[in-house]
């Protein structure tokens, strides 16, 4: 038993997983803290609202997310290559891009933000204004957070995960005491996106060469477009619920539902740090042509422990867990909040699959993806009665996800998987 016990503190993903999971847990805790204060501090009308908001801001995200896996995956594969040269090259090129991509898009937003606030039934437009200006700032942060990953730096990676949870409830909730609603809680995210540059960019400096106009660091439209398309079709699927809900039911229901969704998608965020050393692992080892399928694997074991033991939770103990973190106000969010988790269950597998197959290259899940995100969408523009249908419709879109996935790959154990690839290759 100590023997077991040695080798798997020894292995890499192991001990790296965990110190991720340890600055996982420290954000999340912050970061729940930041929903479970503003809703009680917004009451469930204001809160529908700002839950509106934060679903739209993380659509807004997508080009971000997708940046971050391709950023970190070219990092990791110049890291295996000690091409210092070609990480300043690819963190100079993309930041450049990156912000002026973020000013254009900024402009076009801001033009159509009167239209996005009758979508959302947002009361004022300030809110509205505030959000794109916070996703402007958010833009340059992540691509630190991506190389960090990338070059494996894992300790200053959860050194600023840990920092970023704090300086999101305080930069959000201050303004929100001094009575300045829900634009006051927008408006701090653009402090905190600001902060989580800064944090990255400072460890990061011991990592790229001094010369920063090098060349070599580039990333292809050809790579780009799948993992686009994967972390888009994530995000609407886990997302979409939120501005739905905010479009067919009253401010109050809402309100309700956001709630109830805050604490079930933890079941979804657990795998989040498995996959932040996964990832860049995996991206190596094809970069070495190596292959991975142990460390899907074991992050697939992960995932069914805690993943699973966060769906029974809410499961068995609705009513506890929705009075003890978000007060009595919010008990009938418990019916929404049994079921909830279960429906996130498919979404924290799907989450480390998308992962593995974006580093593995293997871009034919991405469209099964965007598929099952389009089908979401109807089902929850057809059959939307009662909250518990838009909570039904995710999680048939998960499990439909899934499904398809494997069929598509035709997973197998990792030895299976390392002969099948020694026989016809990665699948494009």
């Amino acid at each position: 038993m100590k023997q077991k016990i040695r080798a798997a503190l020894s292995d890499s993903l192991v001990r790296s997983s965990g110190l991720m999971f340890c600055a996982f847990m420290a954000s999340s805790v912050f970061n729940y803290l930041f929903q479970i204060v503003l809703g009680r501090l917004l009451g469930p009308v204001q809160y529908g609202v700002l839950s509106g908001l934060l679903s739209l801001l993380s659509v807004l995200g997508v080009p971000v997310a997708t940046l971050l896996m391709v950023v970190a995956a070219k990092s990791a594969e110049y890291k295996a290559r000690n091409d210092a040269a070609a990480l300043s090259g690819l963190f100079s090129s993309v930041t450049a891009g990156v912000l002026k991509a973020g000013a254009a898009g900024l402009v076009l937003f801001l033009v159509f933000s009167p239209a996005i606030k009758n979508y959302l039934n947002a009361p004022e437009l300030l809110p509205v204004v505030l959000l794109g200006l916070a996703a402007f700032a958010a833009l340059p942060g992540p691509v630190n957070t991506a190389m960090l990953q990338g070059v494996q730096d894992y300790k200053w990676l959860a050194i600023s995960m840990t920092l970023s949870g704090p300086a999101r409830l305080g930069f959000s909730a201050l303004p929100v005491l001094a009575g300045l609603g829900v634009s006051g809680a927008v408006g701090g995210l653009i402090l905190t996106g600001t902060f989580a540059w800064l944090i990255t960019y400072l460890p990061l400096r011991a990592h790229i060469a001094a010369q920063a106009a090098a060349r070599g660091g580039h990333l292809t439209f050809s790579r780009v477009l799948p993992v686009f398309v994967a972390n888009l079709s994530f995000t609407i699927m886990t997302q979409a619920d939120i501005v739905m809900v905010n479009r067919y039911f009253q401010a109050g229901e809402a309100g309700i539902y956001a709630a109830a969704a805050i604490l079930g998608r933890a079941v979804m965020y657990i795998p989040g740090s498995i996959v932040l050393a996964m990832f860049p692992m995996v991206s190596e080892s094809r970069a070495l042509n190596k292959s991975g399928g142990h460390l899907l694997v074991k992050s697939l074991f992960a995932t069914a422990l805690f993943s699973g033991g966060g769906a029974a939770l809410f499961y068995f103990l609705p009513e506890w867990t929705m009075g003890t973190f978000f007060g009595a106000g919010y008990l009938p969010a418990a019916p929404l909040l049994k079921y909830f988790g279960l429906a996130m269950l498919p979404m924290a597998f799907l989450l480390v699959f998308m992962n593995y197959f974006v580093a593995r290259e293997k871009t034919v899940f991405a469209y099964i993806m965007a598929a099952c995100a389009a089908a979401e969408i109807a089902a929850m523009h057809l059959y939307h009665g009662a909250p518990l249908d838009i909570v039904k419709a995710v999680s048939a879109a998960g499990l439909l996800a899934l499904a398809g996935g494997l069929a598509a790959h035709k997973l197998r154990l990792p030895g299976a998987e390392n002969a099948a690839e020694e026989r016809t290759g990665d699948i494009k």
